[in-house]
C-alpha cells in the first residue's frame, strides 16, 4: 500500500519541523526558503490586504496577482472604487481613480510619485515574491529566528523573525516578523522594522486564494 502527500501537506510539515530547527538529517530548515518555494510553484494568487502604520494610514486591498509579473489592486480604502492595474508587458499601470469603466483614466509609469505609498513602494513590486526576496536578502548576512507556533484569526502559523546585520536595511527594512500560515507555507502576517526599532508597518494577508483562475481581460479591461 502506498500513501501520497499534496505539496500543500509536504509544505506545512516542514514548517512544523522547522519549529525544532532540523530537519532529520540534522541540517537547519529555513521556513522563509520554504515559503519562497511555494510561491515559485504557484502561478497566482488573490488575498484581502490589510495594513497600517504608526502614523494612522491604513489600507484594504484586494489584491491579485498572476506571473509574469500581473498585478490589480481593487481599493476599499482608502480612496474606494479606485482600481490600479499592472501589465508587466507594456511595463506601465493603468489608473481607474473611480473604477474600472468610469472617467479619467491614467496610464503611468510604476515609477510615478501619484501612485507609490508614504515609504515609495511600487505596485510592479508589491507582489510576495518580492517580499521574500527582500527578507532572504537580510537574511544573509543576518539572524533568523524560529519564535514557535502562534494562531492568527484561527489559522496556524510559524512565527519568524529576521535581522539584517548591523544598521542593514533592504527597501528601508531591518527587520522582519513574519507569520507563515502552515497551510500553504506563504505570509499571513508581516511587521517590518526600522533600523531604530520603531515598527514601519503591519500588514494581515487574509482569505488567500492560490492559482485562482482570473477573468479574461482582468489585468487588461
Amino acid at each position: 500500500m502506498s500513501v501520497s502527500f499534496s505539496p500543500l501537506v509536504v509544505f506545512a510539515a516542514l514548517l512544523v519541523l522547522s519549529c525544532s530547527a532540523f530537519s532529520q538529517t540534522g541540517r537547519i530548515i529555513d521556513p522563509i526558503a520554504v515559503s519562497q518555494r511555494s510561491f515559485t510553484n504557484m502561478t497566482s494568487y488573490q488575498v484581502m490586504l490589510r495594513s497600517s502604520s504608526p502614523l494612522g494610514e491604513s489600507k484594504i486591498i484586494r489584491y491579485s496577482y498572476q506571473k509574469p509579473g500581473y498585478v490589480r489592486m481593487d481599493f476599499t480604502q482608502p480612496h474606494s472604487g479606485a482600481v490600479i492595474i499592472f501589465n508587466p508587458v507594456s511595463g506601465k499601470v493603468t489608473l481607474w481613480p473611480f473604477g474600472v469603466g468610469t472617467l479619467p483614466i491614467f496610464h503611468l509609469s510604476p515609477t510615478n510619485s501619484l501612485i507609490q505609498d508614504e515609504r515609495g513602494h511600487r505596485v510592479d513590486r508589491s507582489d510576495i515574491g518580492v517580499l521574500l526576496g527582500n527578507i532572504r536578502h537580510l537574511q544573509r548576512s543576518g539572524t533568523t529566528t524560529i519564535v514557535g507556533q502562534e494562531s492568527i484569526a484561527g489559522r496556524a502559523t510559524t512565527r519568524v523573525s529576521v535581522v539584517g546585520p548591523g544598521t542593514m536595511v533592504v527597501d528601508g527594512v531591518h527587520r522582519y516578523d513574519i507569520w507563515l500560515d502552515n497551510y500553504h507555507g506563504l505570509p499571513a502576517k508581516v511587521i517590518s522594522y526600522a533600523p531604530d526599532g520603531q515598527r514601519s508597518e503591519t500588514v494581515l494577508l487574509d482569505a488567500m486564494i492560490i492559482n485562482i483562475r482570473f477573468p479574461a481581460n482582468f489585468f487588461t479591461p
